[in-house]
């Protein structure tokens, strides 16, 4: 309990022992006195406690925060569907503040070689899940079924990211920016040779389709 809320319930008692204590007699006290404890100064007392028991009872279960709710929890085995999204449960959830190639994209490696970047990702995620359980805090304030999902307490977006297998994704502000920069400083994964961003080629072929 708080040190306000036990203030208040000590002023609380000493109001309900003052309602409740009887009247002083004529001998212990002069006149002016017991004219002091009639029903005036009693209602008085009595009108201080409701509202000192409502301030203790608020203290004692504050409210919800507007607008706030609790975050969605999914866990179980998960089902990798590309370098970026998951199957949990028969829900298709998209790894959060990151982005990987398509299963169909290629890149270019360091002797420029051409490779199947968005496999190799899918590959690398699939091996890092190994079958254990994964768990998945869902986040769909912008409308998109989005996840943090882990194994075993480790962040598999930070993960992927960290090691070359995906990028930060840009719209997600700071999400695996540190990561994004190591990976790159080490020249591993996709940074060790040639790709194009994944959100940029999807848009590219979406225009293309359109003309």
């Amino acid at each position: 309990m708080s040190l306000t809320a036990t203030i208040l319930l000590i002023y609380a008692a000493c109001l309900a022992g003052t309602i409740a204590s009887p009247a002083r007699s004529q001998d212990d006290h002069p006149q002016d006195d017991r004219a002091s404890e009639g029903p005036g100064t009693r209602r008085l007392l009595a009108a201080l406690l409701v509202p000192a028991l409502a301030l203790l009872a608020g203290l004692q279960a504050p409210p919800a925060r507007a607008g706030e709710a609790a975050p969605r929890i999914v866990s179980g085995p998960a089902t990798v569907i590309d370098g970026a999204t998951l199957d949990l449960g028969g829900r298709r959830l998209r790894l959060y503040g990151m982005d990987a190639p398509d299963l169909d994209q290629t890149c270019s490696d360091g002797h420029e070689r051409d490779y199947s970047c968005g496999r190799a990702a899918a590959a690398a995620l699939t091996a890092r899940i190994g079958g254990e359980s994964v768990t998945c805090e869902l986040r769909e304030a912008d409308g998109s079924a989005t996840a943090l999902c882990r194994r075993d307490g480790e962040d598999l977006a930070a993960w992927m990211v960290a090691n070359g297998y995906a990028i930060a994704d840009r719209s997600a502000p700071a999400a695996y920016e540190a990561q994004d920069r190591r990976a790159w400083g080490r020249r591993v994964g996709l940074w060790s040779g040639v790709f194009e961003i994944p959100a940029d080629r999807r848009r590219m072929r979406r225009a293309s389709a359109s003309l």
